[in-house]
């Protein structure tokens, strides 16, 4: 196993701009071994001790308690303006936005069934939650309130933002479509069929176009782009050796985009311009949703299982950083960029009701 770099200057200026004291622990996240514990109502922790073995890349920050039942969660986004955190509480059917900050919780919006995709539309000031059977919710970033609700395609999943077009990409993972809706979600909607299954949605404002995860009808699958313009499909990319096509993330730079493949165990690295060439390596069991840290250049995949495999993407192919166990069931993810916080979600902590785990990288 591949540990991090050392850079002491720079984790050691993410510690203080923590603002994190001394204090215990709830539980300790995975193998990680704490250096202290205490525990009360709201946020909790501090700055935890390194790993016993020093192979793990996090240490534990604090844990915050979540409303709601100890269900299923699923994606997030990060509101850098306003400083939020928007996580979808799935099987709780509602939707929380926190204070990244000290994770505290500013507002629940219940009643969003099966809430799954989130995305964060600043620039409009909209938070867009997809909702099954078929629809998507909007809702007002500041006011922290619902705003209407549109129809989308058969068991909606990820959802990206166009703030060119002022375009909605939904993904129909029902349908295996793609559809595209207007007016920041309030105008005409146009449906793509593109396979049998889709997964994740994420614009690429270099290329002007949607791409988005495809299941095919028969292997392998594909990662394909759409013209939010044209309603057509531009390019589709093969994905040899990933069974399962869903967690999505482009690279900062924009020359090449990651996929989580839940039913084959791997991450996959594709190149998007050039031959297409594809680079696999092994994660957690069942990966799902993917983050990244541009300031540290690191992937973080969050598997089904609470596995979670961190990757160097500042270096050419697939390239591990380490491996931890954030707490069972943590397959969703979200990082802070300014403060390089992580996020975590998690159904149960140590008392059994849900918290909102929150690590930062080792020293």
């Amino acid at each position: 196993m591949k540990t991090c770099p050392a850079v002491p200057a720079l984790l050691l200026a993410l510690a203080l701009a923590t603002g994190c004291s001394k204090t215990t622990s709830p539980s300790s996240p995975g193998g990680t071994s704490s250096s202290s514990s205490s525990s009360s109502s709201g946020a909790t922790g501090g700055d935890a001790g390194a790993s016993a073995t020093g192979k793990l890349p996090l240490v534990l920050v604090a844990d915050v308690d979540l409303p709601g039942g100890a269900t299923r969660f699923d994606y997030q986004d990060v509101d850098t303006g306003l400083g939020h955190l928007v996580i979808a509480h799935m099987n709780d059917g509602a939707v929380l936005i926190n204070d990244m900050h000290d994770g505290s919780v500013l507002k629940q919006l219940p009643n969003i069934p099966t809430a799954r995709g989130v995305v964060v539309a600043d620039d409009v000031g909209i938070i867009f939650v997809t909702s099954s059977p078929n629809q998507l919710v909007l809702i007002d970033n500041k006011a922290m309130t619902e705003i209407r609700r549109v129809t989308t395609g058969r068991g909606p999943d990820g959802v990206g933002w166009d703030p060119t077009h002022k375009m909605v990409g939904v993904s129909d993972q029902g349908d295996g479509a793609l559809s595209l809706i207007a007016d920041s979600g309030s105008g005409a909607r146009r449906q793509v069929p593109l396979g049998s299954e889709t997964g994740n949605v994420v614009y690429d404002a270099a290329r002007g176009v949607f791409w988005i995860t495809v299941v095919a009808a028969s292997p392998p699958d594909q990662l394909v782009a759409v013209d939010p313009t044209t309603a057509k499909a531009t390019t589709s990319i093969a994905l040899p050796g990933c069974s399962g096509a869903h967690g999505l993330r482009i690279h900062p730079d924009g020359q090449s985009a990651f996929i989580a493949c839940e039913s084959n165990d791997v991450l996959a690295r594709v190149d998007l311009g050039g031959n297409h060439a594809v680079a696999t390596a092994a994660s957690g069991s069942g990966p799902d949703v993917l983050a990244i840290d541009p300031g540290l250049g690191w992937l973080y995949v969050a598997a089904e299982n609470g596995d979670l495999t961190v990757f160097d993407i500042g270096q050419p192919g697939v390239v591990l950083v380490g491996h931890d166990h954030p707490g069972d069931n943590a397959h969703s993810v979200a990082v802070d960029p300014a403060t390089h916080r992580v996020f975590f979600p998690l159904v149960a902590g140590s008392k059994g009701t849900p918290v909102l785990r929150i690590m930062r990288p080792s020293k």
